[in-house]
């Protein structure tokens, strides 16, 4: 029977499952120290869902589509007209 995560907290397998993502891809974030932050519990790799969920929000608030404040389109216009002194 497989470990059970510490409370609050989800194993590897079942953190790239709820963020969507492939193991292998949260595996190489672990080893460039990106993506949500994570630990070793018991000789197991474990992320905390209130982390993996501050991760979410903070992706989806850095993306423009999602930020309107962020999107290129939404800045003021800037004149490209040169003053005169």
């Amino acid at each position: 029977m497989p470990k059970k995560a510490p409370p609050g907290c989800l194993w590897l397998a079942d953190a790239a499952d709820y963020l969507g993502y492939d193991i292998t891809t949260l595996r190489k974030w672990r080893l460039k120290k990106k993506g949500p932050a994570s630990f070793k519990a018991g000789g197991k790799v474990a992320y905390r869902i209130a982390v993996l969920d501050a991760w979410l929000t903070e992706q989806e608030a850095s993306d423009p589509h999602s930020n309107p404040a962020l999107d290129p389109v939404n800045a003021p216009v800037e004149s490209r007209l040169a003053t005169a002194a």
